[in-house]
């Protein structure tokens, strides 16, 4: 039997201003499982997703979201 470890991420909201505003806690097996889970997280919202003090990437709006 193998047992998996999982990770903890955190994803923060980011507002127009830069500022955190919100986090959402993630659990994944990898940074790939976290970094698709954060992107999906984008909706009106720019999200940086972290791992304990490490950021592992930024996701911004689509510029369509932008424009209006």
């Amino acid at each position: 039997m193998t047992v998996r470890s999982l990770e903890h991420y955190r994803a923060f909201q980011i507002d127009p201003d830069g500022q955190v505003f919100g986090s959402v806690d993630l659990v994944c097996d990898d940074d790939e499982q976290a970094k698709r889970e954060a992107a999906s997280l984008v909706l009106m919202h720019c999200i940086e997703l972290w791992r304990l003090d490490r950021r592992i990437a930024r996701f911004d709006l689509s510029p369509e979201v932008v424009r209006q």
